[in-house]
């Protein structure tokens, strides 16, 4: 009888191991969601403006200003050695040897003084340098060499709005648009410029726009969905969300955001599903949040 008794007390531990085990697993999915709501919560303002692809310079421009047909063998050489000139500035800033490449590029200006793509050049090689004064003087000059050459404003601007000049880079990003009305990133630059001042009617006017030039602009949904958001206009922001997401699936942070949308409607377990979604396409988001 001892045998058989100790038998049932040994059935019955057996018996509630499986069920401590699963209130264990229960308790540890519920604080990682408990972790993904604080993180949510911690990082409101994190995943806010993003120009996404339009963040950065153009790059150098492949040809240097040798459009104009060669009326001698000596000026067909000069050409020539601008060409290689140009070609060697631009795969020097492609591989990060920034300081060959301003004194290419140095060089190349230095050979031709009207060049206005050569003073681009020089000033996309200051601006990753982080020399923005230098930047900004080389693009003034090649906008005077050439006032519609449009590139030169788009990259003046945007050094501009880089180093805290964001009223030099508003009027710079609307003289753009006088040239070119259809330019979409001088309008999503626009917008969040205005954004950065608390100006949201206006932002949002830039970023409707600028989807209207092309209605797959995703960038330009993500930071109307924002501006949405920041006017606590959940509806509206999920909409815009879920536009860039249409258009790009693999685009993370509209998801952060979106959770963050659902988060404030009380949907805590949608918030979670879209920020698992959000990690799955770019496990670093926590380590490098949008700025």
């Amino acid at each position: 009888m001892a045998n058989t008794k100790e038998q049932q007390q040994m059935e019955q531990k057996n018996t509630k191991q499986p069920a401590s085990g699963g209130n264990t697993l229960k308790v540890f999915a519920a604080v990682i969601a408990v972790l993904i709501l604080l993180f949510l919560f911690a990082n409101r303002s994190s995943f806010m403006s993003s120009g996404g692809e339009e963040s950065s310079l153009p790059a150098a421009e492949k040809n240097s200003g040798s459009a104009t047909p060669a009326t001698s063998g000596a000026s067909s050489a000069n050409s020539n050695e601008r060409q290689t000139l140009n070609q060697q500035g631009s795969r020097q800033l492609e591989e990060g040897r920034v300081e060959e490449a301003i004194a290419t590029f140095t060089q190349l200006v230095n050979t031709k003084k009207d060049d206005a793509a050569a003073y681009h050049n020089l000033g996309v090689a200051y601006n990753q340098k982080k020399d923005y004064a230098n930047a900004i003087i080389q693009f003034k000059k090649a906008i005077e060499l050439n006032p519609k050459f449009e590139t030169a404003y788009y990259s003046l601007g945007m050094t501009q709005e880089e180093s805290g000049s964001k009223q030099e880079a508003m009027e710079t990003f609307k003289q753009l648009l006088q040239l070119n009305p259809q330019e979409k990133r001088a309008l999503l630059r626009i917008g969040i410029l205005y954004d950065a001042q608390n100006k949201y009617p206006e932002a949002i006017e830039a970023y409707q726009k600028a989807v209207v030039i092309d209605p797959n602009y995703y960038t330009a949904y993500f930071n109307l969905g924002n501006t949405y958001l920041q006017q606590k206009n959940t509806g509206k922001a999920i909409e815009s969300y879920e536009k860039a997401i249409a258009i790009k699936p693999d685009y993370a942070n509209p998801y952060v955001n979106l959770a963050h949308c659902y988060m404030d409607k009380g949907n805590h377990a949608k918030a979670q599903e879209l920020f698992k979604k959000a990690m799955q396409l770019d496990p670093n988001l926590k380590a490098t949040p949008l700025k």
